[in-house]
């Protein structure tokens, strides 16, 4: 540990950084919006739907939404499969989920054998199993024909054997191609927190850390949230540029000018 990541926790009294980037289900909290998709999510498996898909911007933690939730379904006993689409190709697609499946792939498999053995495994399921999970990450960084060859996955039985959802941003969700989005059973948007969450989450991760004290001061959250736009990527960068700059200062709590500079250290901009 460093020595200014080791005063920073000690002046803080923390065990633990309480804003690292990353996706943990373990740091997983559930706002509103958070409440709402993953009751959409529940829907969608529970009701045998093929595809759905969880639309949000950059930061606004759909990963992490999609892992607690292939964690949720796991535990009641589904089957679930996790890839992530960007810079996979279709036959990586194929092998990933041959391998997740464990039926394989064999050493010299091609696409073809790969594809089928997934089929037949699909094929010899009973009818009363639900469907497989699939969670497809970044699906808007995928090829079209890696796009094409799960469309052709899912519809390779008579019954529906696999949920498949696709996590994308809104502004590049058309890169999913017209086919494939005219499939989509259910839209799933993942919106950023509102001045309540964010204020509920940053005091959460501080307790997750070991602080059991106010260290931001109301007016610090407020400033916090409108700099951030509720952007949970963005608060948790920006909590801790505060959490770093107030310790430097010697301050025992993060007030909002502390907030304000550590933005302008970022060089954001309010409504970015």
């Amino acid at each position: 540990m460093s020595g200014l990541a080791a005063m920073y926790l000690a002046h803080w009294n923390l065990q633990q950084a309480p804003f690292a980037a990353g996706v943990d289900p373990a740091a997983f909290y559930e706002g509103a919006p958070q409440v709402e998709a993953l009751a959409r999510l529940r829907f969608l498996a529970v009701q045998r739907r093929q595809f759905g898909v969880l639309l949000g911007v950059r930061g606004v933690g759909k990963s992490l939404l999609a892992a607690v939730f292939a964690e949720q379904c796991r535990a009641a006993g589904r089957t679930v499969l996790e890839l992530n689409l960007a810079a996979l190709s279709a036959n990586e697609l194929l092998w990933n989920v041959a391998a997740q499946l464990a039926i394989g792939p064999r050493p010299g498999q091609d696409a073809a054998t790969a594809f089928r053995r997934v089929v037949d495994w699909a094929q010899s399921r009973p009818d009363d199993q639900p469907p497989v999970l699939l969670l497809a990450d970044d699906a808007d960084q995928a090829g079209p024909d890696v796009l094409a060859q799960l469309a052709r996955l899912s519809r390779a039985t008579h019954d529906p054997w696999l949920t498949t959802v696709l996590t994308a941003t809104p502004a590049r969700a058309s890169r999913l191609g017209e086919a494939l989005l005219e499939s989509v059973d259910l839209r799933i948007d993942l919106e950023p927190w509102d001045e309540d969450d964010a204020a509920g989450y940053v005091q959460f991760a501080l307790l997750e850390a070991g602080c059991e004290r106010p260290v931001f001061h109301e007016e610090a959250l407020s400033v916090l949230h409108v700099l951030s736009g509720g952007n949970p990527r963005r608060i948790n960068r920006l909590a801790d540029y505060a959490l770093l700059g107030a310790a430097a200062e010697g301050l025992d709590q993060v007030d909002a000018g502390t907030v304000e500079a550590a933005h302008d250290a970022l060089g954001w901009t309010a409504a970015a």
